[in-house]
């Protein structure tokens, strides 16, 4: 395709990557002169009407994402077989290929990196976008590192298309959320569970479940324990590994309900990596200095005498026996730590202080499961064996402390804020836009969604529907350029099928094509029997005339001057 020009219009210069939906090209747009990415679809996923109806759909929707860390949706066509999306332009790099080209990121670099992504992903869950793709790959690095993340939209339409080929709808199955390798509904917390996985490979090298075919990796999302990200790279504070697991839990309930509060912990943590755990530590020990100097007293003990020589190593073996001793009598003398979690505070107490260990209370904080005043965590681990009177740190809970987002969809909007105060929560923001099905003047949605679990006395936005969205206006027509050729008038006039499923729409579109290129006269969304607004052409030159429903041609002819 390279040298192609699609729509008279954009440039193909040359491939940019690929996929498994579609392959990515560097283009110009001759219009506006500027560089842009043209992604084309895959000949096989083209050939579905269902796909490409929804394609646009999406594409279009994905265009109102507009934020500076949202790689930005300029257009979307086809051109013959060739059906594609033009989009910013990003020079740099994948995350994939930094963490390829370098291995795991700096602490630092990490946690900017997911908290742009958080707010590029807080962006398109305001607008009712969720991206359901979230990986390195759709993070893209720019010249100055700053991040763009792409291939919103694509990742919806292919969720809900018809194809079933796994391969195709799951694409990488190291970063899909629990509820999205069940095959259930996804929404924003999918996308957080996504980055949760690719912080985990920024920091440590590799995602949490990897190894094995995709099934046993879609079995490790739903049911395994991941790693602690700790334990592969000591020195991570504690707080990291807290953000991360509560990004990776399988329960909604218990992952962070939206990416504005994922976020606001990323920015919370800190950005300084604790002294690591490294190969060579033996070398800076007194132990190693020891034994270095023992044998360089036994080199110079050669030299002078064998007898000296024997006598410092039955001192070195003097020494290395009482070592051993002190080690192995001092790991005789560790206790194991009990487990104490979901005991109450006093029973918790007299249980440690009976294996002669202390009891330190660093904090409480809510959970759904575990009842208030009981323990919910403890540091050092059960079973984990330390010195006796050892500190064992203790979280205790609050019990729960959320409650869940009421449905007030079709409620008027005084309704929806008494509803929303009889759950304890308050009413944020109002919104109005445009909804097919809702009548204007009543609730649409509700950001964050209904059944989301909050915090009491939370702010819920209120989208206040308009009713149907009008029709575009339709532009006057351009004055005939002097000595252009006059044409005469057609009007177009069709009626959508009345056979069609009761209760259903059909996209209807009407385009024209002639030697200038293809036009779109009229696209909008019809019921069964409806007539669509009258198109007037004016036929300068030999023109084809063609209305699609739900992009499939329904009806063409061609018109001579």
């Amino acid at each position: 395709m390279i040298g192609q020009v699609l729509n008279h219009r954009y440039e193909i210069l040359d491939k940019a990557g690929e996929g498994g939906m579609a392959t990515t090209y560097r283009g110009r747009d001759r219009v506006l002169g500027r560089v842009v990415a043209i992604k084309v679809m895959k000949p096989e996923l083209a050939a579905d009407a269902e796909f490409l109806a929804r394609f646009r759909r999406e594409a279009r929707a994905s265009a109102g994402v507009l934020h500076e860390h949202v790689a930005g949706v300029y257009d979307t066509g086809s051109d013959g077989a060739y059906h594609y999306i033009v989009m910013e332009y990003v020079e740099g790099e994948s995350l994939k290929d930094r963490l390829r080209r370098q291995g795991p990121l700096p602490l630092e670099e990490a946690l900017r990196i997911a908290v742009e992504t958080s707010e590029a992903l807080e962006a398109a869950h305001a607008v009712g976008v969720v991206h359901r793709d979230i990986k390195p790959h759709n993070i893209l690095l720019g010249r100055e590192g700053q991040v763009k993340v792409t291939d919103f939209g694509i990742a919806r339409a292919m969720s809900s298309s018809s194809h079933t080929d796994t391969g195709r709808i799951l694409g990488s199955v190291h970063y899909l959320s629990p509820e999205q390798a069940r095959g259930d509904v996804v929404g924003p917390q999918g996308d957080i569970y996504s980055l949760g996985v690719t912080l985990f490979e920024m920091l440590v090298g590799k995602p949490p479940f990897d190894g094995g075919d995709r099934l046993a990796v879609l079995h490790k999302h739903i049911y395994d324990r991941p790693a602690r990200a700790t334990d592969l790279r000591p020195g991570l504070p504690k707080e990291v590994e807290s953000v991360i697991s509560l990004c990776l839990e399988k329960d909604l309930s218990r992952r962070f309900a939206s990416a504005r509060e994922l976020r606001s912990y990323l920015l919370a943590c800190p950005h300084q990596e604790l002294a690591a755990w490294r190969r060579g530590w033996l070398r800076n020990t007194w132990t190693h200095r020891l034994l270095r100097t023992l044998a360089d007293a036994a080199w110079w003990a050669r030299q002078r005498a064998v007898w000296l020589g024997l006598a410092m190593l039955v001192i070195a073996a003097g020494i290395v026996s009482l070592t051993w001793w002190a080690s192995v009598r001092g790991a005789s003398s560790l206790v194991p730590v009990p487990e104490i979690v979901r005991m109450s505070a006093l029973a918790a107490r007299q249980r440690l202080e009976a294996a002669g260990l202390q009891y330190q209370q660093i904090g409480a904080r809510g959970s759904e499961e575990i009842p208030a005043g009981a323990v919910l965590s403890q540091d050092p681990a059960p079973g984990l064996r330390v010195a006796p009177h050892t500190a064992v740190k203790v979280t205790l809970s609050r019990g729960p402390q959320q409650v869940a987002v009421p449905a007030v969809t079709e409620m008027s909007l005084e309704q929806a804020k008494r509803y929303l105060e009889d759950h304890g929560l308050v009413c944020g923001a109002v919104k109005e836009d445009y909804h097919d099905r809702i009548p204007a003047g009543y609730i649409a949605g509700t950001f964050p969604p209904a059944n989301t679990r909050v915090a009491p006395g939370a702010k819920v936005d209120i989208v206040v529907s308009l009713g149907p969205r009008p029709p575009m206006p339709q532009p006057p027509p351009l004055p005939t350029p002097p000595g252009a050729q006059t044409g005469r008038e057609e009007t177009i006039i069709y009626s959508v099928p009345s056979d069609l499923p009761a209760g259903s729409e059909a996209t209807v579109t009407i385009e024209a094509s002639d030697e200038n290129g293809r036009r779109v006269l009229y696209e909008g969304v019809h019921k069964p029997g409806e007539q669509v607004p009258p198109q007037k052409i004016t036929v300068t030159t030999p023109t084809t005339v063609r209305i699609l429903l739900n992009g499939e041609v329904r009806w063409e002819r061609q018109y001579a001057p």
